[in-house]
């Protein structure tokens, strides 16, 4: 039946219009949702070829693969998105997530070395910089990207406390003042 539709919709093409893109993107976004990410790829894949690299697909491909933890295939989408836009550092920061899972701590860390040299003042960046810096076992150095992610943007205070990539650095932050108590007054 939708694929009736779809025909119609597109009077017997097999390339989608934009209307028809969104609906795809709009389907594939439901099936990620229910997390039915076989259908929600399925979807995306119908997508005419022209509209498939295009930002908005992209994201929706990479969000969908992150949710299902295909990992390398992650990591390709957001390879291209990083390579499309390089200046926008979430592409460089999925790319260090996708890596860590799929190849290496080490490979992920070298990307946000990266990233850091290009987004200077973001904040996000340099807070995985400290989970990574942590998780290798340099505690010093994670505690110095983590003073500057805070200092860029208050939110990084309290997700330091929470997040397990940090639990070696937890005694030291509750030193430093980093409490629930505090934060919940920042709120």
């Amino acid at each position: 039946m939708i694929e009736e539709f779809d025909q119609a919709n597109n009077h017997g093409n097999d390339t989608c219009s934009p209307i028809g893109t969104k609906v795809r993107m709009q389907r594939a976004n439901g099936f990620r949702i229910l997390e039915m990410y076989e259908d929600a790829e399925e979807e995306l894949s119908k997508i005419s070829p022209e509209d498939r690299l295009g930002r908005n697909v992209l994201t929706m491909n990479l969000a969908v693969r992150q949710d299902a933890e295909d990992w390398s295939s992650m990591l390709k989408t957001a390879r291209i998105l990083r390579h499309q836009y390089p200046d926008t550092s979430e592409w460089w920061i999925a790319e260090a997530y996708a890596l860590r899972r799929s190849e290496s701590l080490e490979a992920a860390h070298e990307v946000l070395l990266d990233a850091e040299k290009r987004h200077i003042r973001d904040a996000c960046i340099k807070y995985n910089l400290a989970c990574y810096s942590c998780q290798k076992g340099d505690v010093e150095k994670a505690l110095r990207y983590l003073l500057k992610a805070v200092e860029l943007d208050a939110k990084y205070k309290k997700l330091a406390l929470a997040d397990d990539d940090l639990t070696e650095m937890r005694v030291v932050l509750l030193k430093l003042g980093f409490s629930a108590e505090s934060l919940s007054n920042e709120d």
